[in-house]
C-alpha cells in the first residue's frame, strides 16, 4: 500500500480552483504517493475527473470530521486504511490553537501543515500564491499558468447540451455567466443585455449559464434582450467544463465558473468590482480583467448596500473590445 498525501480544502468552487496550482505542485512532489483531496462534492468530483487528484472524499464525511475533530483515533484508523499510511496532511483551514495539528501528529502522521490562507502571517498577494506559501517548500514544479484537462466524454456531453439548445458548432459561441456568489459583484443586467445584442448582430451565438443562485440575475438579463436566449441550467461541472471549451469567449464575474474557464485556458473576460483582481482574478494571457476602479466601500456590508456600484461601471463597449482582443 503506497503512502498517502491528504489535502483538505473546505472552500467553495472558486476557492478550491485557486488552489489547483498548489495541488498540482504537491502531486508532482509526491509522485509515488496515494493523493487524496477532501473537499465539497461538486469540486472534488470535478478535480477527480480532471486527474488533478487520484481520489476524493467529502469534507462533510465522517472520516474527515472524525480525523479533524474526533476524540478517538484508533477506531478511525482501523476504519480508514489510508489514514494509517498517511505521511503528509495539508489543511487550508483555521487552527489557531493548534489542536487539529497536534491531533493529527498524535495519530502518527509524520508531516502536518494546517493553516488558513487568510492567516495574517501569509504575505503573498494573489490567493493562489497564498495557498502555495502555506505549504512552503513541499511539492515540485511551477505554479504559473496552471491548466486542467477534461476527458473527451465531457466534450461529447457538452455538444449534446448545445445541440439541444439549437446552438451549432460551426459558429462562434459566447458563454456568459451573469451571476456570481453575490449579486453585489454583478454588473447591471442592461449592460450584459447590450453586449449580447451586439454579439448576436455580429453572428455570435450566446449561451447563458445559470446555477441555483443565479435565477434572478439571469432573469433580469433575459428580460432586457429582444429575443429568447438558450440557458444551461444547473448542469454538473464536468458538462459546464465541456461547454466552456467550445466557447469563442467566456464572460463572467468574480465567480467559481470564471476561475474554471481560466483554468481550462478559455479566452476569458473577467468583470471585477468590489473584489480586488490583484488578489482574486484568474491568471494567464488568455484572461482580460475589466474593472471601472477600486471599490471605495469600507466593508462588505457597505458593498451589499451600495447602489452606485462605481467599481462595476463597466461599459458594453469595454466588454466587446475585450472580446475582440481575445
Amino acid at each position: 500500500m503506497p503512502q498517502t498525501v491528504l489535502a483538505i480544502h473546505p472552500g467553495s468552487l472558486g476557492d478550491v480552483l485557486l488552489a489547483v496550482p498548489t495541488l498540482q505542485r504537491l502531486r508532482a512532489g509526491y509522485p509515488n504517493h496515494r493523493y487524496i483531496l477532501a473537499s465539497h462534492e461538486s469540486v472534488g468530483r470535478l478535480l477527480l475527473e480532471c486527474n488533478v487528484v487520484e481520489e476524493w472524499v467529502s469534507f462533510e464525511s465522517g472520516a474527515i470530521r472524525d480525523l479533524l475533530f474526533g476524540e478517538e483515533s484508533v477506531p478511525l484508523s482501523e476504519r480508514y486504511s489510508w489514514i494509517q499510511d498517511c505521511e503528509l496532511v495539508i489543511g487550508w483551514l483555521k487552527d489557531d490553537d493548534g489542536l487539529i495539528e497536534n491531533r493529527l501528529k498524535m495519530m502518527g502522521i509524520r508531516h502536518v501543515c494546517i493553516k488558513s490562507p487568510f492567516d495574517p502571517a501569509v504575505t503573498a498577494t494573489h490567493q493562489s500564491d497564498r495557498y502555495s506559501e502555506v505549504i512552503g517548500g513541499r511539492g515540485h514544479g511551477s505554479t504559473v499558468e496552471p491548466r486542467i484537462c477534461v476527458r473527451p466524454a465531457f466534450k461529447q456531453s457538452a455538444e449534446m447540451c448545445l445541440t439541444k439548445r439549437s446552438i451549432t458548432l460551426d459558429r462562434p459561441i459566447v458563454v456568459i455567466h451573469p451571476g456570481s456568489g453575490s449579486r453585489a459583484k454583478c454588473i447591471r443586467p442592461e449592460v450584459l443585455a447590450s453586449v449580447i445584442e451586439e454579439l448576436k448582430n455580429t453572428g455570435k451565438q450566446c449561451l447563458l449559464l445559470e446555477g441555483p443562485a443565479d435565477r434572478e440575475t439571469v432573469r433580469a438579463v433575459m428580460e432586457r434582450v429582444c429575443h429568447p436566449l438558450p440557458v444551461l441550467r444547473d448542469a454538473d461541472l464536468t458538462t459546464v467544463a465541456g461547454v466552456l471549451l467550445r466557447a469563442w469567449v467566456y464572460i463572467g464575474h468574480d465567480s467559481g465558473i470564471t476561475h474554471l474557464a481560466g483554468l481550462l485556458g478559455v479566452p476569458t473576460v473577467a468583470l471585477f468590482g468590489p473584489t480586488d483582481p490583484a488578489r482574486w482574478a484568474p491568471k494567464g494571457p488568455h484572461v482580460i480583467v475589466l474593472r471601472a476602479g477600486p471599490c471605495m466601500c469600507p466593508s462588505w456590508e457597505h458593498v451589499t448596500a451600495c447602489s452606485e456600484k462605481g467599481c462595476l461601471a463597466i461599459s458594453p463597449e469595454q466588454i466587446l473590445d475585450a472580446c475582440g482582443k481575445l
